[in-house]
């Protein structure tokens, strides 16, 4: 009996154990005194409990789908929840990115509590957040704080501190359209929100803390909103200088990888190949 099966990434299992069939749950956590919905995953009962638990957080505004990476993680034996953050898609309370952080967190913590853990078959050994876009971000800044997080995958992440140097009114044009469907106090209220905690959401000051966690990213070579040289590529360095400090001390098993696909800011043309990359990622980080 595996704890998880690289090869169900794409296929489905020939029988199934009507007994222990794979499911889902909505998901209803409270997170700052706001409900957060979505869905909890389980995969089917052939895989040995506990499993490995992944973490989906969407990015700016939430209307982007992963259901191909959440179907595909659970199809391999991993408890997947992909929530609906503060603001977003019927979730209750005011849309921010620092909500967006805290929600990660939350929902971390929430994961790996003993109620939980025990309802859903979660190990609490082995839990990771996987974040696209703006996701990234609060992947990356909500995993920075948890000591037991067991990997950070980042799709395509975007640093929202990266183009503050552009004008208010510039910087907010490409929020007009897309967050008008979100819950929140409006854009200047998402812009002065970014602007006050530049200093915690800016990619490179993560790095001392998240140096010692797994990490994959995943680059868009092509993207126009993630753009590379600018949010992903100071990160990089650092990790993979880091790496070569550590390698040569023989003191680290950590694993940082960097994928690069030939695509545009959702890896359209390369989802296969993406997810593979996610389940090898999670297959050889968990313990």
């Amino acid at each position: 009996m595996p704890h998880l099966n690289l090869n169900y990434l794409f296929s489905d299992p020939e029988a199934m154990d009507a007994h222990a069939l794979p499911n889902y749950d909505g998901l209803d956590f409270v997170s700052a005194g706001s409900h957060i919905y979505g869905e909890i995953m389980w995969p089917s009962g052939e895989f040995k409990k506990p499993h490995p638990c992944v973490i989906m957080l969407h990015g700016f505004p939430g209307s982007a789908r992963n259901d191909d990476i959440s179907h595909a993680l659970c199809r391999m034996g991993c408890v997947v929840l992909v929530p609906h953050h503060r603001g977003a898609w019927g979730s209750q309370g005011k849309y921010l990115v620092t909500h967006c952080v805290e929600d990660a967190y939350n929902l971390a913590v929430h994961a790996r509590s003993e109620d939980f853990a025990k309802k859903y078959a979660v190990d609490r050994d082995n839990i990771f957040l996987l974040g696209h876009s703006m996701g990234g971000n609060s992947a990356l800044n909500a995993g920075k704080s948890i000591p037991w997080i067991r990997g950070l995958i980042l799709v395509a992440p975007y640093d929202p501190t990266c183009l503050l140097q552009k004008s208010k009114e510039e910087y907010l044009s490409a929020l007009l359209n897309e967050g008008k469907i979100l819950n929140s106090d409006g854009t200047d209220a998402i812009y002065e929100d970014i602007l006050k905690n530049r200093g915690n959401f800016e990619f490179t000051n993560a790095y001392p803390n998240v140096r010692d966690k797994n990490i994959l990213i995943i680059s868009a070579l092509y993207d126009s909103v993630s753009i590379n040289d600018k949010m992903i590529a100071p990160l990089w360095k650092l990790l993979s200088n880091g790496d070569k400090e550590t390698q040569e001390s023989n003191a680290s098993k950590t694993i940082h990888r960097l994928v690069e696909y030939p695509t545009e800011h959702g890896i359209l043309g390369r989802r296969i190949s993406m997810i593979k990359e996610i389940g090898k990622f999670v297959d050889e980080c968990s313990i």
